[in-house]
């Protein structure tokens, strides 16, 4: 059972399609509500980890993943081996594009218009909402984008419905390292 604490609803499932696919069975799922309430609690995640394994999900947000874990882990002083940090360079959103085929059979786009390294992309959520106002589908067009190119009502909802029932893990990982190392990292807790 591995417990996980993620930054927003919109990294919820695919947080637990992470888990899953490294074999591990999902338990409680924190969602923090942005990385100013996520951040401050990473500590606590790794003492909890005395009873049961957490996972900790954070986007880089463009950071160097290396520095920014350094600094979330600070104040860490023992490391708990059933805890785990994972970093999602640049956002979560890079993760989902790195399973191309799957991602534009699901958000209805053309494949050649999906980034073939979602990890250099600066602002992948951007790029994933402008991926979105291309779909050929209008229910997604409609739900996961606003008229002002923002995140639509159903933005979340899209999302997460793609990580829990379409998205390929383990394609996704072929292109995203961050990924590939999260699924490693994760398995050696399950």
């Amino acid at each position: 059972m591995i417990n996980i604490a993620v930054e927003g609803e919109s990294d919820r499932e695919a947080a637990e399609a992470v888990v899953r696919a490294a074999g591990g069975t999902v338990g409680k799922v924190v969602v923090a509500r942005g990385k100013t309430r996520l951040d401050p609690k990473i500590a606590k995640y790794n003492r909890a980890s005395k009873h049961a394994s957490w996972v900790v999900f954070r986007d880089s947000d463009s950071r160097c993943p290396v520095k920014l874990r350094a600094r979330l882990t600070a104040e860490i002083s023992v490391w708990n081996p059933r805890f785990a940090v994972r970093i999602a360079h640049s956002m979560t959103e890079a993760w989902l594009m790195a399973d191309r085929e799957g991602f534009a059979e699901y958000f209805q786009v053309s494949p050649d218009r999906v980034p073939v390294d979602p990890e250099q992309i600066q602002d992948a959520k951007s790029t994933l909402l402008s991926l979105c106002s291309r779909s050929s589908s209008r229910a997604i067009r409609r739900d996961a984008v606003s008229s002002d190119g923002q995140t639509g009502a159903l933005y979340v909802v899209t999302l997460d419905e793609f990580a829990s029932t379409r998205w390929n893990v383990e394609a996704a990982a072929q292109r995203s390292p961050s990924l590939a190392r999260a699924v490693r990292a994760i398995r050696a807790l399950a």
